[in-house]
């Protein structure tokens, strides 16, 4: 393995289960990214000004109105716990589904609870669709977000053998110096609401959506190359839709690769 290089989270192996009422056994088979998942959704509500406890044990939102949508493009936890005899909580541990289903499960939630595999894009998918589902009054309120843990090596060995990861360990985007991008932990949860329910109900408003949407580069060369001229029709459809002129534009978040 060429790729020795990456980005971690220092703690992302510890979870406070007795904070979320879960045994240290069924602990145990619960996918990291799921824990770090449930633990920043908290952090997320605490942020916007709804307490994960109160008085009564409503946190400020109807629960029958509030959703729940994750990307995750990875289960690789599950080959850490194949090397131990199975247990009844393995399933519901990893499964990918049950990324999203547990954080509804935890705060008693009944709005749509949706799992995004998009590999790269699912973060930016689970938002879209998060604004989709309020648009559509499905749901009143939101938490949207993904994680990402490196758990296993063997994403990482087919990723260097297929040259996609940097050797020395930094995206160095749109530069003819790149050699890849670089591996990396994470997490990040945002509280989504409708911008009228935001301004009536006093909400601390971190940012506005404007437009999103999303496509699949299906002309492209290859299954993991872009397509420059249907990413450049999105840009321009989500420019349409915001009402505003692509100049106006004053920053740009890119993948690693440049996508």
């Amino acid at each position: 393995m060429a790729a020795r290089k990456g980005h971690f989270l220092q703690e992302g192996a510890f979870f406070d289960e007795a904070f979320f009422n879960v045994s240290p056994r069924e602990a145990m088979n619960i996918d990291p990214q799921h824990r770090i998942l449930l633990e920043t959704v908290v952090d997320a509500l605490d942020d916007a000004g709804y307490k994960e406890v109160q008085e009564g044990g409503e946190i400020g939102w109807n629960k029958s109105t509030m959703g729940v949508f994750i990307g995750s493009a990875t289960d690789s936890y599950q080959n850490n716990l194949a090397s131990e005899p199975i247990d009844a909580f393995f399933c519901p541990g990893t499964i990918r589904g049950f990324a999203g289903g547990r954080i509804s499960h935890y705060f008693g939630w009944q709005g749509p609870a949706v799992v995004y595999d998009t590999a790269c894009s699912s973060s930016l998918v689970a938002v879209h669709s998060a604004c989709q589902s309020l648009l559509l009054h499905e749901c009143d309120a939101a938490v949207a977000g993904a994680a990402n843990m490196l758990t296993s090596p063997e994403m990482y060995l087919g990723l260097s053998k297929g040259y996609f990861i940097s050797n020395t360990g930094g995206c160095r985007t749109f530069d003819e110096s790149a050699d890849g991008y670089c591996r990396a932990e994470g997490v990040s949860v945002v509280v989504l609401k409708r911008l009228e329910d935001a301004l009536q109900d006093n909400d601390k408003i971190q940012a506005v959506i404007v437009a999103s949407g999303i496509n699949q580069s299906g002309p492209s060369e290859s299954l993991t190359t872009p397509h420059s001229s249907t990413q450049a029709a999105l840009f321009a459809a989500n420019c349409k839709r915001a009402g505003i002129s692509p100049l106006a534009v004053r920053a740009v978040e890119a993948h690693g690769t440049g996508t």
